[in-house]
């Protein structure tokens, strides 16, 4: 599956919550829901030193296919193909840093 694929999926499967709950979603409020779910996984990951307790390991993969997902579906609302995206970004940083 390619990065796009994977990206369409996501989206798809968000867009399909949304629909079956009646959620109408725009920018915004899909970088509010990407912000909360990485707010999630900041809270499992910052278990160990917030409440001395071990990470729960199938909630960190929960939660980061919870961002992944909110991620991409934000990226489909904006319009961004996150290949291309990264891809440029990897040029101009490889090229600034001398890699």
């Amino acid at each position: 599956m390619t990065t796009n694929e994977f990206q369409e999926m996501c989206a798809k499967t968000v867009g399909d919550i949304d629909a079956k709950y009646n959620i109408i979603r725009d920018p915004h409020f899909s970088f509010t829901q990407f912000i909360e779910e990485v707010g999630e996984l900041a809270k499992e990951i910052n278990k160990p030193r917030l409440r001395n307790k071990e990470i729960d390991r199938e909630n960190l993969n929960g939660e980061f296919a919870d961002v992944a997902l909110q991620f991409y579906a934000l990226a489909k609302i904006l319009n961004v193909d996150v290949d291309e995206a990264v891809a440029s970004k990897t040029k101009i940083l490889k090229e600034r840093h001398n890699l």
